[in-house]
Parts: C-alpha cells; structure tokens; sequence
C-alpha cells in the first residue's frame, strides 16, 4: 500500500495547496514539490519599500512562519525565500487580476 496519494490530474504539477487546521483562524501553504515538499508555512505582514528602484518597481517584504518542516530542510536561505516570494506575488496577480481585494 502507498505511503502517500497519488497524484491527480490538479495536483500533480501544482507547487502549492491550500491547507487550515481544524480550529485555526487562517490559511497556510503545503507545498507539494521538492526541495521543500511537505513543508507548510504561512506569510505574515506584506509590505513594499517606500523607495522606487531605478527599474520603477519597489521591493517587497514579507514575514512567514515556518509551521511544519518534515525532512528538517535549511529553510533560513535566500533560495527559499525567493521561491515562496515569487508564490506570493503570483498570489497577489492574481487578486489584482480578478479585481479582488486585497487583504
């Protein structure tokens, strides 16, 4: 008998699902592919620099809490903050694109 379930047709190539406790007031994020598969975290506070940079975009910040780590992977890096920082902004595309607040 497998350990885990199989992939279908939506998860298989996703990099992301959606996951709450039972009990919790908020949303977290499991993701599903190597190097950071199983991992769940949640992203706290989002703000943007208030300085242009010379390409006119602004810089982005963003706290997270690390809630499960099972494979005790080095989550303390620029790698991993960068893959869940490009999840973020696409999560907020997204909003924007369907005129949805954002909050």
């Amino acid at each position: 008998m497998p350990k885990e379930n199989s992939p279908t047709d939506q998860t298989k190539n996703k990099k992301y699902a959606f996951v709450q406790k039972e009990g919790d007031d908020f949303t977290c994020i499991k993701l599903l592919q190597p190097p950071y598969k199983g991992v769940i975290f949640k992203y706290g506070k989002v703000g943007f620099g208030e300085n242009e940079n010379p390409d006119g975009t602004r810089s982005m910040k963003f706290d997270y809490d690390i809630l499960f780590n099972p494979h005790e992977t080095d989550l303390d890096n620029k790698e991993f903050i960068d893959y869940i920082g490009d999840m973020l902004i696409e999560f907020l595309d997204e909003k924007l694109k369907k005129g949805e607040p954002i909050e």
